[in-house]
């Protein structure tokens, strides 16, 4: 009987605990300047479409003005849904080897300058961790626009 209320005293103890929840590091990509710009709420404002693309224009148009929002913790897109829980990582790169690697037609690169892309794009790629095997959502940030791509179809985004 004495070991028993021994460990009833031991595991009201243990649950009384005042620890602290671990907090998430901070990453690189938290930390960059672009991540101030990034947290926000944005808006489908046009399209382009890439080489191969799997949807039509009219689908494609059917997202424009339909917003996504970013946050520090997660995201919520039309593409992907609500993602409560986000890492996220950055990457600098060159316009012209997104715009290969996407397979963005050449006619459409004057779209991206007109629309304020400029040279040196920071590409983020948020990864929901409250959900398995979501896909990465990747999102391009240059001069205050944003860009991501779904289903054959790069969506330009502008600030809310």
């Amino acid at each position: 009987m004495r070991e028993y209320a021994l460990l009833i005293v031991l595991g009201v103890a243990g649950c009384s605990s005042s620890a602290k929840p671990a907090t998430k590091q901070k990453t690189a990509a938290d930390v960059a300047p672009e991540a101030n710009i990034l947290n926000r709420t944005w808006i489908v404002d046009k399209h382009i479409m890439v080489k191969g693309s799997s949807v039509d224009i009219a689908d494609a148009k059917g997202f424009h003005g339909r917003t996504v929002e970013i946050t520090a913790q997660g995201f919520a897109s039309p593409w992907q849904g609500d993602c409560a829980s986000a890492s996220r990582s950055l990457e600098r790169r060159d316009l012209p080897a997104i715009i290969e690697e996407l397979g963005i037609k050449p006619s459409d690169e004057p779209v991206l300058t007109k629309f304020g892309f400029t040279e040196l794009v920071s590409e983020f790629r948020l990864q929901c961790t409250d959900r398995e095997k979501a896909p990465p959502f990747l999102i391009y940030l240059s001069n205050d626009k944003a860009m991501t791509c779904y289903g054959g179809a790069c969506y330009l985004l502008i600030l809310f």
